[in-house]
């Protein structure tokens, strides 16, 4: 037997009522097998950073600032 046929055998063995949570397992399964899929770029546009608009430009005094009693 496969391993395709064995878990359709323990699929086929369990309640209808059932298979909704096992077919979300599967689906959480391969949404972070994609996920894992992407390379690094892909990971770094995801990042967000809240900043003024002028923060690129004025970086040295933002960086500069005394940000301890946050």
């Amino acid at each position: 037997m496969t391993v395709k046929e064995l878990i359709q055998a323990e699929i086929d063995k369990i309640p209808e009522t059932e298979l909704n949570e096992v077919y979300q397992l599967i689906k959480e399964y391969n949404h972070k097998k994609d996920s894992s899929k992407k390379g690094v770029l892909s990971k770094i546009k995801q990042i967000k950073i809240q900043a003024p608009k002028d923060f690129s430009i004025n970086f040295d005094y933002y960086s500069s600032q005394d940000n301890s009693h946050e």
